[in-house]
């Protein structure tokens, strides 16, 4: 050994810089708009962008706040619960069943009276 410390090989990347690119597209928000919400640079919101886990969580708890969204979803990934930004996508996987004609039922659950 040379005396020099071994890098440590990354389990898994944040999918935060793929979240936050997601919602930059949706919202039609620039780097600019997006640094100004999180209180950093542009240089600081690129590198979120391109996968660099963030140092600044208050910068990304400030930025969560501001867009509405939970700060756990914004930085994992996850929802804690069931809310209104929740994607019916993020809860469920997509199956085929089968195929051919179907008749499909709903009914409104109302509370009983006691």
């Amino acid at each position: 050994m040379n005396g020099m410390p071994r890098k440590r090989k990354a389990t898994g990347q944040l999918p935060f810089g793929d979240n936050l690119k997601s919602i930059m597209k949706e919202r039609n928000l620039t780097l600019k708009e997006i640094g100004e919400l999180a209180g950093v640079g542009i240089s600081v919101v690129q590198s979120w962008i391109e996968k660099s886990a963030p140092h600044d969580l208050i910068a990304v708890s400030r930025l969560a706040e501001k867009l509405g969204v939970p700060f756990k979803k914004l930085l994992l990934g996850v929802s804690e619960t069931v809310d209104a930004a929740t994607s019916i996508g993020e809860l469920y996987d997509e199956n085929d069943l089968f195929e051919g004609l179907c008749k499909v039922s709903i009914k409104r659950l109302v509370k009983r009276e006691k």
